[in-house]
């Protein structure tokens, strides 16, 4: 059986709401993520706390009641309001602390299910810190991408131990490309790499045409590769994709060699 290896979640996004008034702006708390691989149900997240800072010491906690949420419910732009705060106009989230509890487990679709352990050193929570390339005047979006790919690692007696590997940006002048794959009912491990060597990806959601959608992508070239979800095979689909910050791409049908 395949191991998560291929896959890759987007954890969390805050995003801007409505300014209640010029001095005041309100960021909404999100729950977002992207498909598993053919051989998973559902990834069940045990979330129990969520703090954030503005200047990297003051910790926050949010208002949410703990619960256990399958990220696979929330793919490609699909997402759930967690909570929603007030911060003063032009003031920015610096750092976000996540806190799981011990309920954490993957749900195969032969029916069985297995826990995913979380390190006793992450008692204290997830410390992330979030990158800024735009200034905040007025309404903005973080999104924190949780890559399961490195993060739910199988152990040798058969286990699987939850180590989040985590980035984290504003979206401010940021862009989307997406698109449909071809064949429509081939769900497929889409991704690309930033300058600053992050892998952005996601799975084409056979449900939608096979559409995928790759996010939080600042202005450069980018090349879009395919992965086939049982051999591991990587292909090229397209090389040199402009993007301008703030831009969207759309690519319209790519077809899998």
């Amino acid at each position: 059986m395949k191991t998560t290896k291929i896959l890759f979640f987007t954890l969390i996004a805050l995003a801007f709401m409505a300014c209640s008034n010029d001095d005041t702006h309100r960021v909404g708390f999100y729950l977002t993520d992207a498909p598993a691989d053919q051989d998973i149900e559902a990834v069940y997240i045990d979330v129990q706390a969520v703090r954030y800072n503005t200047n990297g010491e003051n910790w926050t906690e949010l208002d949410i009641t703990p619960t256990i949420v399958n990220l696979l419910d929330y793919s490609n732009g699909k997402d759930t309001l967690l909570s929603a705060i007030e911060l003063e106009a032009g003031i920015k989230i610096h750092q976000v602390r996540l806190l799981l509890g011990t309920e954490n487990s993957i749900q195969f679709k032969d029916g069985s299910t297995v826990a995913i352990k979380t390190p006793s050193a992450q008692e204290s929570g997830l410390k992330l810190n979030v990158q800024s390339y735009a200034e905040v005047n007025g309404s903005y979006k973080v999104v924190i991408d949780f890559d399961a790919s490195r993060s739910i690692v199988k152990q040798g007696n058969g286990g699987y131990l939850l180590k989040p590997v985590i980035r984290s940006y504003i979206t401010a002048n940021s862009s989307r490309i997406y698109g449909l794959i071809s064949p429509a009912d081939v769900a497929t491990r889409i991704f690309t790499t930033t300058l600053q060597g992050d892998t952005i990806a996601t799975v084409s959601d056979t449900l939608q045409n096979n559409y995928f959608e790759l996010h939080g992508l600042n202005t450069g070239a980018y090349s879009i590769m395919a992965q086939d979800l049982y051999t591991g095979d990587v292909d090229t689909l397209r090389t040199n994709i402009s993007v301008i910050g703030g831009m969207d791409v759309d690519l319209g049908v790519l077809t899998l060699p």
